[in-house]
């Protein structure tokens, strides 16, 4: 099956952790982001994808396919932000008449996914949510999809669609985004995928949903912390560090190479490769790889790779390559 996976966004909210490296190669729970995404589609036997780049998108593809080896990697470069449909429109020369899923690079999600192979209509994956005015919503009659809107302004439904969806045929979906675009269809100023699914519903192209296990928020440095969290809980941690006269509360992940001296780590701390902790305490944080911490009490805190952190206790963000001294 083929998946086409937009991953063009800057991630403002998550610098200076972007500033280098891109918000779908972000860490959490120890893999990036887009290796979260890309394992929980090979239950739909994805074995092609098609990746939609642009702020270092060249990252992201070299990534993919060295990671992925076994999977058909190619990409679209997007050079203007004009919606999700405009974005996947971009990927047609990749699509055929067979299925098509889309899935956001940064929604990592659980859900079984399996359920989608030989399926006839269009699935669209959802949660049941707080506050339908920030997704596009879907409106029931009884087991099929009867309306598509994008961030209602006024509440119709609390069925939100958490970006993951599922395509019969990519040729139709490609013919529906390039009809909202020859026909300049927009929502709030972009070419939005809802609208594109709603005039597939209204020309009598039927959609189902699929209900989601777990949904996990990526969007920011607070967020980002919270998955981690979830996922660890989750995955019971896994890595065996290097330690001397240190104690590990777990779940934690480490990568290989880690060192602790004299240190206290965790709960909920993931870490890469090379990690050196001495004469420190630390927890609930994500750091990347080759960071050292050194007597400092670290607590909600997310780093980049070859950051060095020094001094007293704190909580912070910084990129790749920066030194802190508190």
């Amino acid at each position: 099956m083929h998946c086409i996976i937009p991953a063009a966004g800057k991630g403002t909210r998550m610098r200076p952790l972007t500033w280098s490296t891109p918000k779908p190669l972000i860490p959490v729970a120890g893999r990036p982001m887009l290796a979260h995404v890309i394992d929980s589609l090979l239950d739909a036997d994805v074995d092609h994808i098609t990746l939609v780049v642009g702020y270092l998108g060249d990252e992201i593809v070299s990534w993919a396919r060295k990671t992925y080896p076994d999977i058909r990697v190619d990409f679209a470069l997007q050079s203007e932000a004009d919606g999700l449909a405009s974005a996947v429109l971009l990927a047609q020369q990749f699509v055929d008449d067979g299925p098509s899923m889309i899935v956001l690079g940064d929604t990592l999600f659980s859900a079984d996914l399996s359920v989608l192979k030989g399926e006839k209509r269009n699935m669209i994956v959802t949660s049941i949510v707080d506050d339908p005015s920030r997704f596009g919503v879907v409106l029931m009659d009884g087991n099929s999809v009867a309306k598509l809107v994008e961030k209602p302004s006024e509440p119709i439904s609390n069925l939100a669609i958490v970006g993951v969806y599922y395509f019969a045929s990519g040729i139709k979906l490609m013919q529906y985004c390039r009809e909202l675009k020859e026909k300049q269809i927009k929502t709030r100023g972009e070419y939005q995928l809802t609208d594109a699914m709603q005039l597939m519903l209204q020309n009598g192209e039927p959609f189902g949903i699929l209900d989601i296990d777990g949904w996990f928020d990526c969007g920011k440095p607070e967020t980002l912390l919270q998955t981690n969290r979830e996922l660890l809980e989750k995955s019971g941690g896994s890595g065996t560090p290097e330690l001397e006269n240190s104690i590990i509360i777990e779940p934690c992940i480490f990568g290989e190479g880690t060192v602790i001296q004299n240190s206290i780590v965790g709960p909920w701390f993931s870490g890469g490769p090379g990690v050196v902790i001495e004469n420190s305490r630390i927890s609930d944080s994500i750091a990347g790889a080759g960071s050292k911490f050194c007597n400092v009490v670290l607590g909600e805190s997310v780093t980049g790779e070859r950051a060095i952190v020094s001094g007293s206790s704190a909580k912070i963000y910084i990129g790749d390559d920066s030194v802190a001294e508190i």
